[in-house]
């Protein structure tokens, strides 16, 4: 039995699969975009962390002479 290859259809999977894998890279892209947003923020607040430890450490009452 012979395959039926039907052109048409060949012409449509393939415009549906570069369609779908063009979605699926700008998800990803979309999602990169976000978590590098997200670690921006996690940093700033560790910077402001650190900073208000800084200056604790140094208004400690122990650390007075």
């Amino acid at each position: 039995m012979r395959p039926i290859f039907n052109l048409e259809t060949q012409r449509n999977g393939d415009m549906h699969r570069a369609a779908r894998l063009a979605m699926l890279r700008h998800q990803v892209v979309h999602h990169i975009e976000r978590t590098d947003a997200s670690a921006q923020k996690v940093e700033q607040a560790l910077a402001k962390l650190a900073e208000a430890n800084e200056l604790g450490y140094r208004l400690a009452p122990w650390r007075r002479h």
